[in-house]
């Protein structure tokens, strides 16, 4: 209780801007020399001419960390942003450093629309990824001693492998690291234990999820990078817990997914539904949370590639709105104005007035079979998806989904 209190009136708990401005002073005193320029429109800074460093991860570990752990923790990511200037190994050096990871799409799209804001729609999208879900992908890493290097766009082409060769030897070497007792955390749920950054690279080897004592098949739940979670398919009260232990945890930053995943027969990464109402609308508040953080980046994205290329397209923003009984995601479409729509629970139509407007909310489902010709899903996003207005419901159609 006392801990509690202390970090509540003593952790330090900077803005973005303030924060922006420590990471830069820790580099600087780390040794970084380049050019330093803070974006806070993005909330990322420009090294040199043509790099950029998030600060979304950072400022959420930095504000997460225990009272007096806080610079620790930056001081890690600014060890990362010193490693672009170390010289990379040859091949032969890098093998035994592959590991393979575990990240949210959104993340790539993140890098994606980065360089479109810089370079325009034209960018070639160099990303190489395997999907393993609608939101999860498996990327390359290399292991250095104090950091980790996720590689993006791949293989160096100097490595000569292929993007499946090198994933296959990067789950070789995950493999052959000491293998550690999952722990538990509640009754009948389990966590990986390395803490070696990898805890959500195990559900890639399916011989260490099946060994977690649990009754059934082990389905689980990859909540941040660094809590992987296991429970019994049919262990409704410990994938209850489950559930709500991620909500609490994705707070924190660095999120994979809210999908409940096991493996099928042959060893692959499938998606399972949740057997239970109460499960399926937990997991329901989970991906909210997930998708909302996910739409605000894309979102000021978007925003920031319009504006530089001149295009007039309104950017509808994902809302969360919560009460007694529900939490539910919508998106206002409004009458008149050419958008880009995220994907939610429901559309509020917004009819203008010279008085006042009329809105009329319908859930998306419901709506698409009356209004979905007048969407066109946009293809050059990865995720979170959105859509491109083509005109707007007629009087007739509205009326039927007021009715709705």
């Amino acid at each position: 209780m006392l801990s509690t209190l202390l970090d509540k009136w003593f952790k330090d708990t900077p803005g973005n801007d303030a924060f922006a401005e420590r990471f830069i002073a820790t580099a600087r005193r780390s040794g970084v020399t380049k050019p330093m320029t803070y974006d806070a429109a993005l909330f990322r800074v420009q090294v040199g001419e043509s790099s950029y460093f998030n600060l979304h991860n950072a400022h959420q570990a930095y504000v997460g960390a225990p009272r007096g752990k806080q610079q620790q923790a930056l001081d890690q990511f600014v060890r990362t942003l010193r490693a672009s200037d170390d010289r990379e190994p040859g091949w032969e050096e890098l093998r035994p450093l592959l590991r393979p990871v575990i990240r949210n799409l959104g993340q790539l799209e993140h890098v994606r629309l980065q360089g479109i804001a810089d370079k325009g729609w034209d960018t070639p999208n160099t990303l190489q990824y395997r999907q393993l879900s609608e939101d999860c992908v498996e990327l390359i890493a290399i292991d250095h001693a104090e950091h980790t290097v996720t590689r993006q766009q791949g293989p160096a082409p100097e490595w000569g492998v292929s993007l499946h060769e090198a994933l296959s030897i990067a789950r070789s070497n995950l493999r052959d690291i000491a293998p550690v007792d999952f722990e538990p955390i509640a009754p009948g749920l389990f966590r990986a234990a390395w803490a070696d950054c990898y805890d959500s690279s195990r559900a890639l080897l399916p011989e260490l999820v099946n060994r977690v004592p649990v009754t059934g098949r082990p389905v689980f739940l990859l909540a941040t990078r660094d809590l992987m979670m296991v429970a019994g398919e049919n262990d409704e009260a410990a994938q209850r817990q489950m559930f709500d232990i991620a909500l609490e945890e994705i707070k924190a930053g660095r999120a994979i997914s809210s999908d409940l995943f096991c493996h099928d027969d042959g060893g692959r990464i499938t998606v399972r539904e949740p057997a239970t109402a109460e499960l399926r609308q937990k997991q329901h508040q989970l991906r909210l949370s997930l998708r909302q953080d996910a739409y605000q980046e894309q979102k000021a994205l978007l925003q920031r590639v319009h504006e530089t290329h001149g295009v007039d397209v309104f950017v509808a923003t994902f809302m969360v709105y919560r009460n007694d009984t529900d939490t539910f995601s919508i998106a206002s479409w409004a009458q008149g104005v050419e958008a880009s729509l995220p994907h939610t629970d429901y559309l509020a139509f917004v009819v203008p007035d010279d008085n006042d407007s009329r809105v009329v909310r319908a859930p998306w489902n419901t709506a698409m079979p009356i209004v979905g010709h007048l969407l066109e899903a946009d293809p050059r996003h990865l995720y979170p998806p959105r859509y491109l207005t083509r005109g707007f419901p007629t009087a007739e159609q509205l009326a039927q989904l007021e009715g709705r």
